[in-house]
């Protein structure tokens, strides 16, 4: 195996798109960085399995995302009701401004990135929140996998990755619309439930 230094952060992101590629299969990439993100996407590219690459860079925005609002309450919970939830004409309580059938009362049951990338504008706009141009590691997936973390919600991890590793748009789309109803028809059942 080959090995490539990288001189510096410039030539990691302005080459990236081309070290992802096959032409880099048999290349092991180094690079003199104190730049935690900068460490592991060089880390991410010596992942030469793709599926194996794509779960790496899964959990580590999972961790960096978790690590970022560890004891920080910037959605403003009390009574499990969200800023925005205890507003006067808000009539539903779930800890999570989308009804999310994994909701409980010790917060999400799932590791999902989507979820964790989503605050609504009055979050963003009263606190610094990590988004999806902040995780630079994300630039190593193709567009097609950018697009389901932009948007996978209510999905366990072990799904989502396997949508992720498979990267196929129709899969995608079928299982994230069947996931949708599943949810609402959870969420519907939990409303008249609580109204009983």
């Amino acid at each position: 195996m080959k090995n490539k230094v990288i001189k510096d952060e410039k030539q990691l992101y302005s080459k990236m798109f081309i070290y992802k590629t096959f032409l880099y299969s048999f290349v092991k990439f180094s690079i003199d960085s104190q730049d935690e993100e900068t460490v592991n996407i060089v880390k991410a590219l010596n992942i030469k399995n793709p599926f194996k690459r794509v779960e790496f860079i899964y959990d580590y925005c999972c961790k960096k995302l978790d690590s970022f609002y560890e004891g920080k309450n910037i959605c403003g919970f009390k009574n499990n009701k969200c800023i925005v939830q205890q507003g006067p004409n808000c009539k539903f309580c779930n800890g999570c401004c989308r009804l999310c059938r994994y909701q409980t009362t010790k917060g999400c049951t799932t590791s999902n990135l989507s979820c964790k990338l989503f605050y609504c504008d009055t979050i963003q706009k009263n606190n610094e929140t990590l988004k999806y141009k902040d995780l630079k590691i994300l630039k190593l997936f193709n567009l097609r996998q950018k697009m389901m973390v932009n948007d996978n919600f209510f999905a366990h991890r072990k799904e989502f990755l396997l949508e992720l590793k498979l990267s196929l748009i129709s899969f995608w789309g079928i299982r994230m619309l069947l996931r949708i109803i599943k949810n609402l028809i959870y969420c519907k059942k939990l409303k008249r439930e609580r109204t009983q």
